[in-house]
């Protein structure tokens, strides 16, 4: 019963708390009420005929038309056999979203902090203080949840990196193992790929310490088994990776457009410049920096609002904006929509949803432990967080980053350089814990922490009155490098420089305000927490307990008032409300008439290639994805966005959603070409470039281009059609697609489906024949004369055998967690009967 009580119960106990404090973040699930989550929306409406498909047949969908032409599932809806998964299953303990999300993340970060041996209640406040960070809240309400998730495992990665540096070779690499199982299952390689570096960071460190107490044997075995475990640890999600890694070879992220229209143009507009290099792979870097934010913006850490918040808030009728407007005659009801959606963020970021703030208190005792801490493990956690700081500042610190995208492995596939802040996001509340742990151990001196206090609080406090005095002090513009409000009030009004100049001085005292609010809050809360250290220091509070618990009283509310900024009742919805999102509008359900089982929809009633609703109910021109076929966003930039009408005839556009004074309609196209056709020409032309210009003018219905790089098995090939030829579309699948052709002349054929040459086959009465690239972007093939049967299967070997990897590696996986568990156990008994 002791040992219950003493192994077993306080485990119980922080589960507990960490269940109560996730539903206390999400108390609306409580109501039966779901959250709305912006991209989960985008998500679900893009991967409905996948999801859909799968219920009908049984057969996991490769392939979906509902977006951009169509495109593979596997970053959309792909059911592989990984059976790992389970285990994240099970430690959620079926709870409902995203309060799963919440537990999880505390459970995750309380076995951290236990492996590292702090007091059991600095653990749970740890704990707490990491699971309601800002930005985890913040992606919560977004609908990032793989990001969340994968998030989630960080911390048992690093802490069973520890388990086995310390000599627990075992339950150390079996619990690297499982946990970066879960952390790849979950599919968000920019968090892998950051957890890597603070893995190698933590491996250097540990070499280091090797080296000085002449540890190399103990040192090289948990090296090795960790490598062993990494390799394990990625063949459950052999299917994911191989998928993954073949498909991003044909995207805008991971490979490279065969065009160069654009750098031509630009060379041909600046003859005496430098000529510009061509394009290399993975992501354009304007476009993977876009999201780089500036060294000031790193203190959102300390002062949420610092820069503003989000570009949404609601900022009140009380509000210096909301008073001027109505005082310059704006209407009330425009006021109160102006002021409930403010932009009053000013930071350098094209927009924002929220802050990465960690929280004053946790802030203030990460500084506290720059003093405390002894150890030097301290020094690779320091590294990693001055690392994750410059490279989010992306664009904004060229000297690294710039090399970085260049020369770094596979960062280049990366976008938003933000994201390396989940690397102070875990490290910073995992050295401030250790700080309370040294203060509440009493190893200090008393004339020594309390010197240690006074410099913390000098410092963190000082630069919470820094920004107050700044922002009195006129050294903040508050205006955004493109401002969205100033761009308005000059287009509104412009016209009168005085009503101009009030509306812009209203904004800016807005955003001081936001500024100046929170930074006294927080240095109100850095004062509670040192006068709470203070206290326990001249013995005021003689119980270590209690002064953890009010510490984590303090960090609790601290950021549950402002996770209530972005996660509240707002963002949850009645299970019929959320329904209603999906629900089809008129013009929806009178093309879904339509009996055909294949064409393609281009809705322009909205922006058409960064809307995925429309893909629920219709195959659609558009979408919102990123990752898409590199060879389409081509086809996008150079024909679609320009509305060249026969580029959408040849992708079987048969209806377009058009805006108009009594609602959205639509138009039918009649010169739709089909789902294939036979043509009576292909032109053959150099190079890739030319194949695109030949689109511009180009009538498809009769005749095809082809890069003659693809173009050898033409060659001598002798084709034509009769007036009764024709190629008929029998059977609609994801993963086949059933013709029958008909023709008296040997034909070339040319199919309304994008070319993806990773898996798709085409089968003419079983016999495989060849696919070819045709009109850029669409499916080519010779048909010979006569009457055929056509199938177009879809059958990557990336996923038929990876899946077979994952299915049997992740049983392995379980297998040896099991083994594990039982020897560990058996350890641990044997070792109490010892001491008994």
């Amino acid at each position: 019963m002791l040992n219950w009580q003493k192994n077993i119960l306080p485990h119980v106990y922080a589960i507990l708390i960490f269940v109560g404090v996730s539903f206390l973040i999400c108390s609306p699930v409580l109501e039966g009420l779901e959250l709305k989550q912006s991209d989960n929306i985008e998500w679900r409406a893009g991967s409905q005929e996948a999801r859909e498909y799968k219920e009908k047949t049984g057969i996991n969908p490769l392939w979906t038309n509902s977006m951009f032409g169509g495109m593979p599932t596997y970053q959309l809806f792909m059911d592989g056999t990984n059976y790992v998964y389970w285990v994240h299953l099970g430690l959620s303990l079926g709870l409902p979203k995203p309060v799963n999300i919440l537990f999880l993340a505390m459970l995750g970060f309380y076995f951290l902090l236990a492996v590292m041996r702090f007091r059991h209640w600095i653990n749970i406040a740890g704990a707490i203080s990491f699971g309601l960070s800002t930005a985890s809240i913040i992606l919560i309400a977004t609908g990032h949840d793989s990001k969340v998730i994968c998030l989630v495992y960080v911390a048992p990665v690093i802490a069973g990196l520890i388990l086995t540096y310390r000599g627990k070779y075992l339950i150390g690499g079996v619990v690297t193992c499982l946990m970066l199982a879960l952390l790849i299952t979950n599919n968000h390689y920019q968090i892998l790929y950051y957890t890597l570096l603070m893995a190698g960071a933590l491996g250097v460190s540990e070499l280091v310490l090797a080296y000085k107490r002449k540890t190399f044997k103990n040192f090289f075995i948990a090296t090795a088994i960790l490598i062993v475990a990494a390799v394990a640890a990625v063949l459950p999600s052999t299917v994911n990776l191989w998928t993954t890694s073949e498909y991003a070879k044909y995207t805008m992220r991971g490979g490279q457009s065969e065009l160069t229209l654009n750098q031509d143009a630009a060379n041909a507009a600046n003859p005496g410049a430098p000529a510009a290099a061509p394009k290399s792979k993975g992501l354009d870097r304007d476009y993977a920096f876009a999201w780089s934010q500036d060294f000031m913006e790193t203190f959102t850490f300390l002062i949420p609002n610092l820069y503003g918040g989000s570009n949404h808030e609601n900022i009140g009728e009380n509000s210096k904006t909301a008073k001027t407007l109505s005082e310059i005659g704006v209407q009330p009801q425009q006021v109160n929509s102006i002021v409930s959606q403010f932009p009053l963020y000013w930071g350098p970021l094209p927009f924002t949803e929220g802050p990465v703030y960690i929280g004053a208190a946790i802030i203030f005792l990460f500084v506290l432990s720059l003093f405390v801490i002894k150890s030097p493990h301290k020094w690779w956690m320091i590294t990693m967080i001055i690392i994750g700081v410059l490279m989010a500042m992306g664009k904004h610190f060229p000297l690294l980053n710039n090399f970085l995208f260049d020369y770094l492995p596979m960062y280049n596939k990366f976008r938003a350089p933000t994201q390396s802040l989940m690397i102070p996001q875990i490290l910073m509340p995992v050295m401030a814990c250790w700080a309370l742990n040294e203060v509440v151990t009493e190893k200090i001196a008393t004339p020594v922490i309390t010197k240690q206090l006074k410099m913390a609080l000098y410092i963190s406090g000082g630069l919470c009155l820094a920004f107050i005095l700044a922002s009195y002090m006129g050294f903040f513009s508050y205006l955004a490098e493109n401002d969205g409000m100033k761009q308005s009030y000059e287009q509104n009004f412009g016209a009168n420089p005085d009503v101009f100049r009030r509306a812009m001085s209203a904004l800016a005292d807005d955003r001081a305000s936001a500024l100046r609010s929170d930074a006294f809050r927080s240095l109100f809360i850095i004062l509670v927490a040192a006068g709470l250290i203070w206290a326990f220091i001249k013995k005021q509070i003689k119980n270590a307990n209690v002064l953890v618990g009010l510490i984590a009283l303090v960090v609790l509310i601290d950021l549950f008032i402002v996770d209530k900024r972005y996660l509240n009742s707002k963002n949850f919805v009645t299970p019929s409300e959320y329904a209603s999102i999906f629900h089809p509008r008129p013009v929806d359900e009178a093309i879904m008439r339509d009996t055909d089982p294949y064409y393609r929809v281009l809705d322009v009633s909205n922006s058409p290639f960064q809307d995925a609703l429309p893909s629920y109910y219709h195959k659609s021109i558009g979408g919102y994805h990123a990752a898409k076929l590199s060879i389409y966003q081509d086809l996008i930039e150079h024909q679609l966005s320009k509305n060249n009408m026969q580029t959408l005839n040849m992708l079987n556009t048969k209806y377009i959603i058009v805006p108009g004074q009594q609602g959205l309609s639509y138009q039918q196209n009649p010169d739709a070409l089909g789902n294939a056709w036979f043509v009576n020409k292909v032109n053959i032309v150099p190079n890739a470039n030319a194949e695109m210009t030949t689109l511009n003018t180009m009538n498809p219905k009769d005749t095809a281009v082809i890069d003659q790089r693809m173009a050898a098995s033409l060659n001598g090939y002798t084709y034509g059609k009769d007036s009764s030829s024709q190629i008929k579309l029998t059977s609609y699948g994801l993963n086949e697609l059933k013709y029958t052709s008909s023709n008296t002349q040997n034909g070339f054929a040319v199919f309304s489906d994008i070319y993806y040459p990773a898996g798709w086959k085409l089968l003419i009465d079983g016999q495989e024949a060849e696919i070819l690239r045709v009109n850029y972007a669409l499916r080519g093939a010779k048909i010979p004369a006569g009457k055929h049967e056509l199938v177009m299967k879809f059958e990557p070997r990336s996923y038929m055998l990876g899946n077979k990897i994952s299915q049997y590696s992740s049983l392995l996986i379980l297998l040896l967690l099991v083994v594990g568990l039982v020897l560990e156990a058996l350890k641990s008994k044997k070792a109490s009967l010892a001491n008994n």
